[in-house]
């Protein structure tokens, strides 16, 4: 298969971010790029990520470029798929749900993600890292 086969439309993104609910959130803290464990969920074409205690400067968050991503393996299948998303956070105001995610409302933070691009591709585990690890083998060294 090449690239563009592998290649998903917009609206299968969207289908395939909507069966999952964990994914990973990329921004910049403190002018440090940092990758942070989500829950998330679909709110039409925006996503509500759940920080739970991460416990962000609400300026890291807010009105800020970041990056999201969700994928699933088999691991039978050796395959599956990966979507990202780039965009616009904000920080709502007020929750138009009540909710308990399991953190004492003070702590807990939820992000909206504002999509501004989205792709994503079919995956395949590359039998390099396979053989890799199952000889034990170690990269040589520069």
């Amino acid at each position: 298969m090449t690239a563009q086969e592998d290649a998903f439309s917009e609206r299968e993104c969207w289908e395939l971010l909507a069966t999952a609910s964990v994914g990973r959130l990329a921004l910049s803290v403190r002018a440090l790029p940092v990758i942070l464990p989500v829950q998330y969920c679909l709110n039409g074409r925006r996503l509500a990520v759940c920080l739970g205690h991460h416990g962000l400067p609400e300026r890291a968050l807010d009105e800020t470029i970041i990056a999201f991503s969700a994928d699933s393996i088999d691991p039978v299948t050796r395959s599956g798929w990966s979507v990202q998303v780039q965009g616009r956070s904000v920080v709502p105001r007020r929750l138009r749900i009540d909710t308990d995610c399991g953190w004492h409302a003070a702590a807990a933070q939820v992000v909206e993600i504002e999509s501004g691009k989205i792709s994503g591709h079919r995956m395949h585990l590359c039998p390099f890292i396979d053989t890799l690890l199952a000889t034990g083998l170690q990269l040589p060294t520069p």
